[in-house]
């Protein structure tokens, strides 16, 4: 069976108002001027820290601040991290708790943007949707393995959409994130793929390799705990949350260090993957790269950052694999005039696949996301 693998990029959840991560600083900087009730003290003391790290350590002058990438913050605190040493006048203990702050402000910022806008969500929908009707025959022939996605996201979007979808066929099938997952609130229909399988369901696979914000992990045992329809990455910031199996089995005492926390893998040079839930994902997406005969892109740049990723498809796509790349719409929204800097912009993307890529086919499509998406499931419904 022929089987297409979607890696999803920034650019996916873009057209849902989630921002891209070039735009993940400024959006932090914006939550000053919000108010966060009970929690405003704690998100707003986070971001005071953030912005000396800014300013007194990486030395940037304040009106240079949104501009910064993020490579740019966490690859030195990794770096210093990883080797044990100081970065200027922050230790390794203060670097670790500057580097889970971060981490908090950036999910917080996701949070918002995301709530507070007023897009349009139905292409994410209408993918989650195809992805579903797709894998569902899988009931009865468990050979039957068509698509797998690999998201390089953290947002929630399209995990949340096929567990609607999901649901809406009455639970028959799982999201599976491809490794060993708990239900942090003893939700009965989260459950690894392999259970479900082996209970007669379908599983639709979601390899989110940098991490996800539903998702947080036990330091000590490792367990990856997840959650739906809740960004519960973000409970470090306010919520005391603990593994259950790690209290009961160890009684285990109810510190900081003991707590569940989230595990983003940021976009730096030095991404830690050592967290053997993630060694899975990884090693999973490695597997359903192998056997793919097409590999879509959508919304994905191919950044050097993500070096891990791209000596990954360089190892596992074999020789004959089609590639498709998903750009962003040329058009101008309003006046549907072809804009000659994204134009330029998708020309030297789509040279930087075909370098990468060398003889296979590359072939682009250079009309957005939601068209692209639109299309795929109409080509589904037009089929039956």
């Amino acid at each position: 069976m022929n089987k297409t693998v979607y890696i999803l990029g920034a650019g996916f959840s873009k057209p849902a108002k989630a921002p891209i991560q070039s735009e993940i600083v400024e959006e932090i900087l914006n939550l000053k001027k919000k108010n966060f009730g009970t929690k405003d003290k704690t998100i707003k003391g986070y971001l005071d820290d953030f912005e000396k790290f800014l300013e007194n350590e990486l030395y940037i002058d304040k009106a240079d601040f949104k501009s910064i990438a993020l490579e740019d913050v966490f690859t030195p605190i990794d770096r210093c991290i990883i080797d044990g040493v100081s970065f200027r006048s922050l230790d390794n203990k203060k670097l670790v708790e500057l580097r889970e702050k971060i981490y908090s402000l950036i999910i917080i910022a996701i949070k918002e943007k995301l709530e507070n806008s007023t897009s349009q969500k139905q292409y994410i929908d209408k993918f989650a949707k195809f992805l579903v009707e797709n894998m569902q025959p899988r009931m009865k022939d468990k050979k039957h393995d068509p698509l797998a996605v690999i998201s390089t996201n953290w947002d929630i979007l399209l995990d949340n959409s096929i567990k609607r979808a999901i649901e809406v066929d009455n639970h028959n099938g799982v999201v599976d994130y491809c490794c060993y997952i708990s239900s942090l609130h003893d939700d009965d229909t989260i459950k690894p793929g392999l259970w479900a399988l082996g209970k007669g369901k379908y599983n639709v696979k979601l390899l989110k390799i940098h991490g996800s914000m539903n998702w947080l992990n036990c330091p000590k045992c490792q367990r990856l705990y997840v959650a739906f329809y809740d960004k519960i990455a973000e409970y470090g910031i306010y919520k005391d949350k603990y593994c259950s199996h790690c209290s009961k089995n160890f009684k285990e005492t109810r510190t900081i260090s003991t707590a569940l926390r989230s595990n983003l893998i940021m976009p730096t040079f030095l991404k830690d993957l050592n967290n053997f839930q993630i060694k899975l994902i990884w090693q999973n997406s490695g597997v359903e790269l192998s056997e793919a005969s097409k590999i879509v892109f959508i919304g994905y740049s191919l950044p050097q950052a993500d070096y891990e990723l791209r000596q990954l498809l360089s190892r596992m796509i074999p020789h004959d694999t089609q590639i498709e790349v998903v750009m962003r719409d040329e058009k101008d929204e309003k006046t549907g005039k072809v804009l000659k800097e994204r134009t330029d912009n998708n020309n030297e993307i789509l040279k930087r696949y075909k370098t990468f890529f060398g003889k296979r086919q590359v072939t682009a499509y250079r009309d957005g996301v939601v068209k692209y998406i639109e299309n795929l499931t109409e080509r589904k419904n037009a089929s039956h």
